[in-house]
């Protein structure tokens, strides 16, 4: 009985710390990483409902109506797509918003890139002047943070590639 208690504990415990089975058939990425991305962004966005994104003079107004992001394995691949091509200035498809990133490869280690990078993305923001009664999406210094921002958004979809010694990365949200 009590071995019995003891599987079933493991069981549930075992589950409960497993990354999430995103049942992508991408197979440049693992849900390790999936879940690195869609953790880092979520977390961020969450800061927005909380009104706790700072601008280079303040905070930026709280959000409403932020939705979480699920991760899509359509927008997986169309990133993908984008990180083949070993190129910063590549397009985004016409209804999707993307933020992409070169960054130089010097470890092995890339774990701790998708957090920093995603970080890089969204801080943008603390560089600009915001206003505090509307949102602050409109300038060009801010399109990664607005991508990732964006309340509307309810997907997400994330890639990597190691193109000659640089990493790529990139995220497509929809809607953007």
């Amino acid at each position: 009985m009590q071995l019995s208690l003891a599987f079933i504990t493991l069981l549930v415990v075992g589950e409960i710390a497993a990354t999430t089975d995103y049942q992508c058939w991408n197979f440049k990425s693992t849900n390790d990483i999936r879940d690195r991305y869609l953790k880092a962004v979520n977390k961020l966005r969450t800061d927005i409902v909380n009104g706790m994104v700072e601008g280079k003079n303040g905070k930026c107004p709280a959000g409403k109506n932020i939705y979480k992001l699920f991760w899509d394995c359509l927008l997986e691949n169309e990133a993908q797509k984008a990180v083949d091509k070993c190129d910063e200035k590549v397009q985004a498809p016409a209804d999707l918003a993307m933020v992409i990133k070169k960054l130089p490869l010097d470890t092995c280690n890339t774990n701790p890139l998708f957090k920093k990078t995603v970080d890089e993305w969204w801080n943008v923001v603390k560089g600009v002047d915001v206003d505090q009664t509307n949102p602050p999406t409109s300038s060009s210094a801010l399109q990664s943070f607005a991508a990732l921002a964006h309340g509307d958004a309810t997907r997400i979809g994330c890639a990597q590639k190691n193109c000659n010694g640089n990493l790529f990365m990139a995220c497509m949200v929809y809607n953007k």
